[in-house]
This record gives C-alpha cells, sequence and structure tokens, in this order.
C-alpha cells in the first residue's frame, strides 16, 4: 500500500514538473522578452484582444433555423467543462457580446460597459460565467498564456555583499528570478499585474514596437505605467543601482497566472453595494516587509485592493448594477473613458472588461434620470429575452435536471413544462402591420400556432397551401414585431428559474416513482394561483394569449395528441399503405394530372392517367376551408419545382417540404383507429393490474405489444402507466362532452 502510494505520489510529481517547465511558469526578464519577440501577437494583447482570442481559440460554427442564420459560438456550448453551464439559444445576445468586444480591439481601448438587461431569469449572468469559465480555461492553454511580474531578493549570502550598492560579486548571477526560495529574503507580488512591459519606458517600448513590426498595438500597451508601488520599488532600485536596468531587471521575476473567479485573480463578481470597488493600504508595516533592501526601507509603499484591481486584466461583472444608489457607481462614467479610478490620493490603472446585468425594471427606472444620456455614451445595453423557442428551453432543464434528478424522468415531462413556460412569453401579433394577404390568419394566430410557428416553422392546419407559404416566408417579420416595444416579446412571462422550481418540487412528489407530468401540471396550477408573486400572471388577457390557465389546458390538449400519436408508433398500427406512401402517390398522380401526362402503374406496369377519385380522396383530408383543388395542386408542383431549383443537389426531403400536409393525412388515417386504440389501452391498464382474465389471446398480446413499445419509447411500467391512465381519462372527458353537444346541452 505504502509502495502504490509512493509510486502515485511520484508520478504526479514528475508530472507537475513537466508541466510546470512547459508552461513557462516563471521567467527572467530577458527570458520573457526573448518569448515575446517570438510570439508578439500572444504578448501583446489587451483584456479586448485576449477575449477576442479565446472565442477564436473555441471557435465558431455556423447554425441556421427558419427564422435567420447565425454563428453559434462553441464556447457557450462548454464543451470544455462536459457541457456544465451550457448556454442554450441566446445567438443575438452571444454575437452582440463578441461584436462589442471587437469594438474595443478596433479601437485599441475599452471605453463602455456592457449591460446586459432583461427580465430575472433570462441568462444573463449565466452568460457572463460561461465567458468566465471559458477564460479561466483559455487561461490554462498555451495560446492563453498571460503574465505578471513580482520583485524579488536573495538574501545577501546568496550574492556576496549588500545589492544595490555594490557591483563586485552580483553580477555572476544573471538573474534572481529562477532562486528558489530558501534563497530569497522576501517577494513583493503585483496585485494590479500590470503587464511587464510597463517595466520599459514609453520610448523604450515603441522602439521595441518597431523592432518587431507590430503595427496594432493596444492604447494600454503604448502609454500604460506601473501601478505606483511597482513604480516607487523601481525608482528606488535604479536609483540604487546608480542607474544600472540590467541590475533592477534581475529582481524581477516573470511569472504566468491563471484566470480564477473562486480566487478572484482577473475575474471578479461585485454584488451591489454601496462602495467604490477599490481601495488602498499600506503595506510596509508589514512585518514580513523588514528583510527587503535598506534602499526600500525608507519608501512608502501602498498597494491598491478591491475587486477591481482584482479583476484588472481580465473582466469584472457588476451584478444587478442599477440596484446600487447612482452615486455609489457614478466614477465608472469616467472609469469607462479613461480606464482609471481615482482612489483617495492614487490613480488606479485598469485594462478590464467591464460587463453589468440589470433587471428590466430598473432599467427603466434608470432612464428617467437626469444624467442618463451621460451614462448611455459610455454603456452598451445588450437584451438578454426568455427563449421564445420551446426546444431551447426544454434544453435549459435536461442540463440542470440529468444529473440532480435520480428519478426516472417520464417522457416529455420536461418539454411540456419548457412549452408552457414559452406560451406565457407570447405577445398577441397586431395583423395591421402585415400585408393585407395575412392579417385574417394573424388576426386568428393562437399561441399555440405562434409557438409551432417559432420552434417548428410549422404553420396552422387550417390555413390553404398558399398562405401557409407567405406565412412561413413573414416569420422574420412575425418574431421581430415585438422587438422595440417597451413590452418586448420575452420580457414576460414564466421564468426558467420558476420552471425549473416547478420540475425540483413535482421530482419530491411522494405519490409517483418518477418526474410526473400530472405532478408537474400540478405544480403549474399551484404558481398560477399565486398572483400577486407573478407580474406576468396579472396582465391583461388578450386574445388567449397571456392566460396562464388556458394556456396550461392547452397544453394537456397537446399532450393528449402526443401520446396517441406514442401509441400507435409502440403498437405499429399503420394503414396497409404508410401516410408518406400515399403522400408520395398522390403528388405522382397530381404531377402526371398538371402535365397532363400519364404515369406507371407499378401493378400493371402500364402508363395510366391520373385517378381523379383517388386524388380527391386524399385531398378531403389536405384541404382547407374554401381551398380550390385546382389552386391546391398547382401550388404542390410549384414547391417541389421551387425545392429543386434552390437545392438541386439535395434529394426532395416530402416530410420536410410538405410536413403540415403529412400531419393532416398522418391524423386522418389515425382517426380511422381510434376506437381500436382505446380498447388496446384499456387492455393495457387492466394487463398492469394483473386482471385481464377477461382478454382473449389476441387482445392479450396487443396489450404486450404496447407495453413492449412504450418501454422502447423511454417509458418505464410507472410512467406508461400514467399516461395511459391521462389518455384514457382525457379521452372520455371529450366523449362525455361530444355526447352533451349532440343532446343539445
Amino acid at each position: 500500500m505504502i509502495s502504490l502510494e509512493m509510486d502515485f505520489l511520484e508520478s504526479i510529481s514528475k508530472e507537475a514538473e513537466i508541466k510546470f517547465k512547459k508552461s513557462h511558469s516563471v521567467l527572467s526578464f530577458n527570458e520573457y522578452l526573448t518569448l515575446l519577440i517570438k510570439n508578439p501577437s500572444l504578448h501583446l494583447r489587451n483584456s479586448a484582444q485576449y477575449f477576442v482570442h479565446m472565442v477564436e481559440y473555441y471557435g465558431a460554427y455556423e447554425k441556421a433555423d427558419h427564422i435567420t442564420k447565425y454563428e453559434r459560438y462553441k464556447l457557450f456550448d462548454a464543451e470544455f467543462n462536459k457541457g456544465c453551464g451550457k448556454i442554450f439559444g441566446q445567438e443575438q445576445v452571444q454575437e452582440a457580446i463578441i461584436n462589442n468586444v471587437k469594438n474595443f480591439v478596433s479601437s485599441g481601448k475599452i471605453d463602455k460597459l456592457i449591460l446586459l438587461h432583461g427580465p430575472n431569469g433570462s441568462a444573463k449572468t449565466s452568460i457572463i460565467q460561461a465567458l468566465v469559465n471559458a477564460m479561466e480555461d483559455y487561461s490554462k492553454s498555451d495560446e492563453g498564456a498571460i503574465y505578471n511580474f513580482s520583485w524579488v531578493f536573495p538574501k545577501k549570502e546568496v550574492v556576496g555583499s549588500q545589492f544595490g550598492f555594490a557591483k563586485t560579486e552580483i553580477q555572476e548571477i544573471a538573474s534572481y528570478a529562477h532562486l528558489p526560495s530558501e534563497a530569497l529574503n522576501t517577494k513583493l507580488v503585483c496585485e494590479e499585474k500590470d503587464h511587464p512591459l510597463f517595466l520599459l519606458s514609453l520610448e523604450e517600448r515603441d522602439e521595441l514596437f518597431k523592432q518587431i513590426k507590430i503595427i496594432k498595438i493596444p492604447e494600454i500597451l503604448k502609454k500604460g505605467q506601473l501601478s505606483y508601488k511597482n513604480k516607487q520599488i523601481f525608482d528606488a532600485l535604479l536609483l540604487g543601482y546608480n542607474g544600472d536596468l540590467k541590475q533592477v531587471f534581475k529582481h524581477v521575476r516573470i511569472e504566468r497566472f491563471y484566470f480564477s473567479k473562486r480566487y478572484r485573480s482577473g475575474l471578479s463578481i461585485v454584488e451591489p453595494q454601496m462602495s467604490v470597488d477599490a481601495s488602498v493600504r499600506q503595506i510596509t508595516a508589514d512585518q514580513s516587509l523588514l528583510a527587503l533592501p535598506s534602499i526600500l526601507n525608507n519608501v512608502s509603499l501602498y498597494e491598491a485592493v478591491g475587486p477591481l484591481v482584482d479583476a484588472n486584466r481580465g473582466m469584472i461583472e457588476y451584478s444587478d448594477l442599477l440596484k446600487r444608489p447612482i452615486d455609489a457607481w457614478k466614477y465608472l462614467l469616467i472609469a469607462c473613458e479613461q480606464a482609471q479610478v481615482s482612489i483617495g490620493w492614487l490613480n488606479l490603472f485598469f485594462d478590464t472588461l467591464l460587463f453589468a446585468t440589470s433587471n428590466e425594471l430598473h432599467l427603466v427606472s434608470f432612464k428617467e434620470y437626469p444624467d442618463w444620456q451621460s451614462f448611455k455614451g459610455r454603456i452598451e445595453l445588450i437584451r438578454v429575452p426568455y427563449l421564445l423557442n420551446a426546444c431551447d428551453e426544454a434544453g435549459i432543464y435536461y442540463n440542470h435536471l440529468h444529473n440532480s434528478i435520480s428519478k426516472h424522468i417520464a417522457p416529455h415531462a420536461i418539454e411540456l413544462a419548457a412549452r408552457w413556460a414559452v406560451l406565457t412569453r407570447l405577445e398577441p401579433p397586431d395583423e395591421q402591420k402585415y400585408p393585407s394577404s395575412l392579417q385574417e390568419i394573424i388576426k386568428t394566430l393562437t399561441p399555440e400556432e405562434k409557438l409551432d410557428l417559432y420552434t417548428y416553422a410549422q404553420t396552422p392546419a387550417r390555413i390553404t397551401q398558399s398562405q401557409s407559404r407567405e406565412l412561413k416566408k413573414a416569420i422574420n417579420l412575425v418574431w421581430s414585431e415585438h422587438r422595440n416595444h417597451l413590452n418586448y416579446e420575452g420580457r414576460f412571462g414564466a421564468s426558467p428559474r420558476e420552471i425549473l422550481y416547478i420540475l425540483y418540487n413535482a421530482s419530491q412528489d411522494k405519490r409517483y416513482e418518477h418526474l410526473s407530468v400530472l405532478a408537474v401540471f400540478e405544480q403549474i396550477e399551484i404558481l398560477i394561483q399565486q398572483k400577486s408573486s407573478y407580474e406576468f400572471l396579472r396582465r391583461e388577457v388578450y386574445r388567449s394569449y397571456r392566460d396562464a390557465s388556458s394556456l396550461l389546458n392547452n397544453v394537456k390538449k397537446y399532450y393528449s395528441l402526443v401520446l396517441e400519436d406514442e401509441v400507435r408508433n409502440a403498437l405499429g398500427l399503420y394503414s396497409k399503405e404508410s401516410y408518406v406512401d400515399l403522400f408520395t402517390r398522390y403528388v405522382l398522380h397530381v404531377s402526371a394530372w398538371v402535365k397532363k401526362e400519364r404515369l406507371m402503374d407499378p401493378i400493371v406496369g402500364k402508363p395510366i392517367h391520373a385517378d381523379e377519385n383517388f386524388m380527391q380522396k386524399v385531398e378531403t383530408s389536405l384541404l382547407a376551408p374554401q381551398e380550390s383543388y385546382l389552386d391546391f395542386r398547382n401550388q404542390i408542383i410549384t414547391s417541389i419545382a421551387a425545392s429543386n431549383w434552390e437545392n438541386p443537389e439535395v434529394r426532395l426531403d416530402y416530410n420536410s417540404l410538405f410536413s403540415g400536409h403529412l400531419r393532416k393525412l398522418k391524423e386522418k388515417v389515425y382517426q380511422e383507429q381510434y376506437n381500436v386504440v382505446h380498447k388496446i389501452i384499456h387492455n393495457f391498464l387492466l394487463l398492469l393490474k394483473n386482471d385481464y382474465s377477461s382478454l382473449n389471446e389476441k387482445e392479450l398480446n396487443q396489450a404486450k405489444s404496447l407495453q413492449t413499445g412504450l418501454i422502447a419509447l423511454g417509458y418505464n411500467e410507472s410512467s406508461s402507466k400514467e399516461a395511459m391512465v391521462f389518455l384514457a381519462f382525457e379521452a372520455d372527458k371529450l366523449s362525455k362532452v361530444q355526447q352533451q353537444e349532440s343532446l343539445g346541452l
């Protein structure tokens, strides 16, 4: 056992030593200059350039949906962190942040604070945390190497005389940077993480830049100066060595540092508070500094401390900035412009990306402040709304829950919660802002139809084919209608935090052995009762929008349709001819009819005319009310021709091009099997209760087939039973309603 422990320690010790040397963690000033000249783009960058390089390091990929094309930056996928902290959606926000930082790079200076604003729980802090995590990870890579320096002072017996005054024996040591700790009297750390080039004068730096032929140099590296403490030390040593810079640089140890939020190394978060985010303190009273050389004993050394100091060369987040009294952070107005802040008699210069977050309520109040315009010139506003895509919304919950809930998660439990959340965020469209041909459709567009339009580019089944195509073309118009409104779409509604709370509560329900869909519905109903706590529940209902209870009922109806679809898939209950094959054959007949040609009959092997009876039978399921079959058939052929023209090398996919039509045919085929399916569901429930003695062999086999099929779809025994009970109950409820309607009740 001891041998094993020693082998392990020996192994990790050697690995750590190799890694340390490879990373160039400690360098002399000369060694650092050699590294800089070899790769100037890596070492001559301010925090904005470092940020952009970090983004490029992780890369990006093009992502397109039915609304727009955009770049998705991989750092927000958090693959380096095994997906922990992944940001779902919000690509426009990500792009806005990165474009703003690129503007800082172009201008050569960071002169604005980036303020993310939006409703509570819209991922403002999560987005910044994703950047923080990426900064921490990137700084560990070779490309992300970043350095500051400290001052080291050896024991006099190491150098053979009192350095700072004699130059006889100290010449043998080129630098004290690599001396072991036992050879040092003391070490002074640079808390502000000054760039090592600040040790050179402006003229010396300018000459260096000319020699390495770098044109784009950040302003901070051209004009930046040592912090007050470092300047005092530098000047004192230069005086002690009678102006010999080589002797001064011997005391410089260049050290690689790594970004860390936990240890506030280059990364800081400032919570709402009343004071300036930095302060100053004298350090020469510290007893550990008594070993400083005599030339420094009479120098009053001060150091700056605080979050703004800790974040230098990296980034800082002012969380809920506008909750603080404006006078407590008004200094940022000048700080953003001049990259410095006064702390008593000391001026603190910094090279830091400044981020802040705020909710909409505080931002609206802030805009009423008399000096708002002055602040606006130094603040870049980026809106972070709630997501309006149900798939992205569900991704948030899966990412949080997959490792934190030990119970089986019933299929659709998370998706249905996400669907309700997104429905509560949608705003009623104003038909007057659309072309006249779309106004009636827009006026009657329900929240469910709008959600399906946003998430799946799925148009309402009730509209004609030409209307469907026109509505698809107008998706971006629908999406952007409320963008510039004060009450923009995604400002109000159930937040991801609330939905996660609902899901966690549902998972604790002891009545169920799994995360139950019914428990989720119950938790949503409990939340809906708390109108005094949630603003979105108190908003005026308009055309079925913003009606949380009605939207939940519609989610339940949607769940029933999903379950019916799954049951038929689980049973393999299709007609002799599947709906896809049926539609494919229909298109062949329509094509022949439009072109006035014959088509080959695969059965008799002879050319035949298009079958008018067959086409009309299919069209009874496809045509919208008052839609002409002539227009419908021509639109089918036009859509196919347009698809082939736009994508000549892509094989025609009816499932994509005609998803709405296939959905209608599918429903038609399934309706014919309604009674059969619900009889099997009844028998399945008897099977689970071990009460199947009344079933014949065929019925029992069908029930077992359903059980096997549901397990294959991700159910277990308890969740499948719950789903089928729910479906049977909803079917019974629908049957009673239909009976009452037939009796005129």
